[in-house]
């Protein structure tokens, strides 16, 4: 009674499959084919105005290699800003140095403890939240997202989205001298960033 049961189910299955390929349902289109420009789309178009995220990473400088933790806002709406406060760990009687940035209208303004704030213009041509190259689908913590990148002279910014609303749920950036990985996790929640 059961074989006859499962031999009946699979005869089923087998037909129902088969019967899916074509005749009653047709093509079934499939989802567009993921590239860059979706990705970056997807970005652009969601609604994450803002988002925090934790940093850590180590920054070259002058051939040395210095640990760095911290956090940071990456702002899409009303403007593209991004506001990072970091702690360098220099392994000298210097201690620990902190380091805010604040990149915003095409300026890049820099202080070093409480020392005075400097401003220098953006020097990159490029953004992490445009990439011009799809990677593949990866989870990141039980998220499914969509890896995409973007190389320039030697730096590259890899940037991870989450598939169901077009959210960043992590950034790379690497160069012949540092690397940060930048991981989101609050979201539409951080104060407006502006010109220090």
């Amino acid at each position: 009674m059961v074989r006859r049961a499962l031999a009946a189910a699979s005869f089923g299955l087998m037909a129902l499959t088969t019967a899916c390929s074509g005749g009653i349902f047709g093509e079934v289109p499939s989802p567009s084919p993921v590239t860059a420009a979706s990705v970056r789309s997807a970005v652009n178009n969601s609604t994450m105005q803002n988002a925090h995220f934790r940093v850590t990473g180590t920054l070259g400088i002058q051939g040395n290699h210095f640990p760095v933790t911290g956090d940071g806002v990456l702002e899409k709406l009303p403007a593209a800003a991004l506001s990072l406060n970091l702690t360098v760990k220099t392994n000298t009687r210097a201690g620990n140095l902190s380091v805010q940035e604040v990149d915003i209208g095409g300026l890049v303004y820099t202080r070093v403890g409480n020392g005075q704030w400097t401003s220098a213009p953006e020097t990159s041509t490029f953004t992490p939240t445009a990439p011009t190259t799809y990677v593949g689908e990866e989870d990141i913590g039980g998220t499914t997202t969509w890896h995409a990148r973007t190389a320039e002279n030697g730096s590259t910014y890899d940037i991870w989205v989450r598939e169901t609303d077009g959210y960043i749920v992590y950034l790379s950036f690497t160069d012949t001298k540092s690397s940060l990985s930048m991981n989101f996790d609050t979201y539409n929640q951080s104060p407006l960033i502006t010109i220090p």
